[in-house]
């Protein structure tokens, strides 16, 4: 009998890998799949996000990462497959995580990117400018700028080349689901 879901650490402690993958054979059973994602940086997370959306939707994620990460960690992955909690808990709270996680839609904390922000972004890469997007849509500059702030602030960009380089990372597909 195989564990219900994978175990994902991403993180670029070494010591936290390691302490994980001698102890969660004592800790439950069936053990989860481990695996290491220790280059930590903006395209490791949409890598795994693709990952996750290329697999059998049976399958769930725990994935453990830094407390500083985890929103922008819970924002970019499917929530409903995915559940994401901290490397600074204890080893009981470790233990009851993985016994019993919690898969559910409302761990984000904020909203998925809408249609139209997903539009404006895909627009914005193209290399289309905020006002030859209004045009082309027929809406006002402000509110290309307003749907453009909105991604900026979900992603976590504070540039804008931030906001190119997140998006150009996922594959257009994935930024539906």
């Amino acid at each position: 009998m195989s564990a219900p879901y994978h175990l994902v650490v991403l993180s670029n402690n070494y010591f936290l890998w390691m302490g994980l993958k001698h102890s969660i054979p004592y800790m439950i059973n069936p053990y989860p799949t481990l695996q290491w994602f220790n280059k930590v940086g903006e395209n490791c997370i949409f890598e795994l996000r693709e990952k996750i959306l290329q697999e059998n939707d049976e399958i769930k994620w725990l994935v453990i990462t830094e407390e500083r990460r985890m929103q922008e960690v819970q924002q970019c992955l499917p929530p409903e497959r995915v559940c994401v909690f901290s490397d600074k808990l204890s080893i009981k709270q470790l233990t009851e995580q993985l016994k019993h996680p919690e898969f559910r839609r409302t761990m984000r904390k904020e909203t998925p990117l809408t249609p139209s922000e997903i539009h404006i972004c895909l627009l914005i890469i193209m290399g289309f400018s905020p006002n030859s997007i209004a045009r082309m849509l027929h809406k006002s500059p402000k509110t290309i700028y307003t749907h453009r702030r909105n991604a900026m602030a979900k992603f976590h960009c504070n540039t804008l080349a931030d906001l190119h380089r997140k998006i150009r990372t996922i594959e257009n597909r994935s930024l539906y689901q």
